[in-house]
């Protein structure tokens, strides 16, 4: 239940040409949100860069060259390494290069991790796709953070938490409310319950009122389904409680949907087919878990 191994993939090269920071602007923002969360689990971070692309023992460039490029990031690196170790966290780093998402997720393995923090792309309204690859291939949480945050206007963090109703989700419920991270946020957890299909309602004899009975009754069903999956929690412990909210519709144009209406920071759900589709267009921050792996696995 706590994210006590903070793995924190960053992007060194970036450069902003309106800012004289040394580091990136979401690299520091990234880190700064490590050793917030390394701080209150009491656990630890491991901060890796990896030169995108780049084969370090086969470039188009002088050994010179790639020393010189190395030599900036493994700067950026340990003085970011640096303000983690002044807030008393310990904290390992790491220099890689090639597929920015393969190698990120290699060494995350390695160390292991208990969640995994990037950057969610330039573009506002979509996931980079690092981001996306690594969702769908990490075995461990991660979370896409956006560069812009929430305001300083008094208001809480937004978040919703999409529940497919499966067991998998009662326990990344269990672990979101265990974790104590977003204790003072306000928090929906969501079910989205779509219609039956015209054709195979029809080919079914099913009448409109049938359909409406039907739907009535899954939507019925999954309330009953979210309040078992709160249950067990201590959802009581969060300052705003967690309203649980069901609603009919197409699946991704109602969370878009429900992601503008209520102002959503974050979006908290586990990686699936449904899923999959939605998150390449989600403008907030993603906290993304995993499958749970097969019986057989």
């Amino acid at each position: 239940m706590y994210f006590r191994r903070v793995f924190v993939g960053l992007d060194l090269d970036q450069s902003d040409q309106s800012s004289g920071e040394f580091v990136p602007a979401m690299a520091r923002h990234l880190v700064e949100r490590g050793i917030e969360i390394a701080v209150a689990q009491r656990g630890e971070l491991h901060l890796c860069a990896v030169i995108d692309g780049l084969d370090l023992n086969s470039v188009p460039a002088t050994p010179q060259q790639v020393s010189a490029f190395g030599g900036i990031l493994s700067e950026r690196l340990d003085a970011l390494a640096d303000e983690a170790r002044e807030a008393e966290v310990e904290c390992e780093t790491s220099l890689l290069g090639g597929r920015a998402w393969q190698e990120l997720l290699r060494q995350a393995d390695e160390w292991p991790t208990d969640l995994m923090l990037i950057g969610a792309g330039s573009q506002s309204s979509q996931l980079g796709s690092t981001a996306l690859r690594m969702m769908r291939s990490s075995k461990y949480p991660v979370m896409a953070v956006r560069s812009v945050a929430r305001e300083d206007d008094g208001e809480p963090l937004h978040v919703l938490i999409a529940d497919d109703l499966s067991d998998s989700c009662g326990d990344l419920l269990q672990t979101l409310v265990g974790s104590g991270l977003w204790r003072d946020a306000k928090c929906w957890l969501t079910h989205v319950v779509e219609p039956d299909r015209w054709p195979e309602a029809w080919q079914g004899g099913l009448s409109t009122d049938d359909l409406a009975r039907r739907q009535a009754a899954r939507m019925e069903s999954a309330r009953l389904r979210l309040h078992e999956h709160l249950a067990p929690t201590d959802h009581r412990t969060m300052n705003y409680g967690i309203l649980t909210h069901v609603t009919d519709g197409d699946f991704s144009a109602t969370l878009r949907r429900l992601i503008d209406e209520w102002k959503i920071d974050l979006l908290v759900c586990r990686i699936g087919p449904q899923m999959d589709a939605v998150l390449p267009h989600v403008p907030c921050s993603v906290l993304c878990f995993p499958l749970a792996p097969s019986p057989s696995a």
